[in-house]
């Protein structure tokens, strides 16, 4: 027999059928059956839920970008609470440098994913932030950003390197005049170029890599004198001189084109070349003549003063 309910009690029956013994509240529940409350439960646990899933949604695509580019990472930590955050600690060995760093999540109303350096050197993370940021893209709820957002967003180093070698004789003549007294810095033959440009382009891109191998060309191979992987960029660098003018240096940078059309990690060759006591007689019919853009490779030269 099933007992009479008293005016104060709940309306509302257990999950056996039996009514419920609990003191009802202005809504005639109590509040674990009134209606409202419960609705109000259902749609929070539903709001946590879509939250959590959003957040397992970059967590997933940032480990699957960071394994594919070769890094090794773990989840470090997760906000549990709000599902807003997460962290990852990632690591690669670099030669006989290890690259550790930290990928920082956050999920609110804006998504941002952010990459920062926990070791001295910070070799490829700039181009891991790069890749994260692409990955973005395959997740269906984010919306994808157009080309021209996506150029906003990110620095364009291409155009401060393309200014500082085109200013590069500015640069030379301000380290020339120095004061009181002081021996000046001069820049006399080729070796001093690359010394100096080497000093600048580290100020600008974080993997500069030096004196790098290039693939064989007609049975030899060379160096070239800088690559910024990241980039997928190399730079050749010449001097003029009396014995290095307009031809010659035509006929070497025409074999150099050649050689890095098979580099893997060259999709841009910039060539520079320093000519302060104006030994090449038509820079610009030089440049636009070396000038070139094919599937594989950007030809871009620069003749500086000119």
């Amino acid at each position: 027999m099933i007992a009479r309910r008293k005016d104060d009690q709940c309306k509302g029956t257990t999950k056996s059928g039996t009514p419920c013994q609990r003191k009802a509240g202005d809504s005639g529940y109590c509040n674990l059956h009134d209606p409202v409350k419960q609705k109000k439960q259902a749609k929070k646990k539903q709001k946590t839920n879509h939250k959590k899933v959003r957040l397992y949604d970059l967590i997933n695509m940032v480990i699957k970008t960071i394994r594919a580019k070769g890094w090794e990472v773990y989840l470090k930590s997760i906000d549990k609470d709000e599902w807003r955050y997460a962290t990852l600690s990632v690591s690669r060995t670099e030669g006989y440098e290890k690259v550790t760093g930290l990928v920082e999540i956050s999920c609110n109303s804006k998504i941002s994913i952010s990459t920062e350096k926990t070791s001295f050197h910070n070799y490829g993370l700039d181009s891991l932030q790069r890749a994260i940021e692409d990955g973005m893209d395959s997740i269906p709820w984010i919306k994808p950003l157009d080309k021209k957002q996506k150029e906003e967003k990110r620095p364009n180093f291409l155009d401060a390197l393309y200014r500082l070698l085109r200013r590069f004789d500015i640069l030379v003549h301000q380290l020339e005049n120095r004061y009181s007294n002081r021996e000046p810095i001069q820049i006399k033959d080729e070796y001093d170029v690359q010394y100096l440009l080497h000093a600048l382009l580290r100020g600008i891109f974080a993997d500069v890599r030096p004196e790098e191998v290039s693939p064989s060309y007609a049975g030899a191979s060379s160096r070239l004198d800088f690559l910024l992987k990241d980039e997928k960029i190399a730079i050749e660098t010449k001097m003029a001189s009396s014995s290095l003018k307009d031809k010659q240096i035509g006929e070497q940078l025409i074999i150099d084109i050649e050689r890095y059309q098979a580099h893997p990690d060259c999709k841009i060759l910039i060539c520079f070349v320093y000519d302060p006591e104006n030994f090449i007689q038509n820079p610009v019919g030089l440049e636009n003549d070396l000038r070139r853009k094919t599937d594989t490779l950007e030809v871009i030269v620069f003749i500086v003063p000119h």
